[in-house]
């Protein structure tokens, strides 16, 4: 299809800001699929954490 315009016609052309915007919906989704993964798994990854902190704090002797 023809553009009569020129102006128009490189701007239809232009296609530079379209890999930005693949990229930022990217990282957006991504972002997103983390957080959630946090919160499933935030409180279980916490629980293990004091679990293992209280084992290595066992072999010193200062264990809570």
């Amino acid at each position: 299809m023809l553009h009569p315009n020129p102006l128009r016609r490189r701007f239809v052309a232009d296609r530079r800001g379209a890999n930005l915007v693949e990229y930022i919906i990217l990282v957006g989704v991504i972002a997103l699929i983390a957080i959630a993964g946090f919160k499933i798994f935030g409180g279980k990854v916490r629980e293990k954490i004091d679990q293992q902190a209280g084992s290595v704090g066992g072999i010193n002797g200062t264990a809570k």
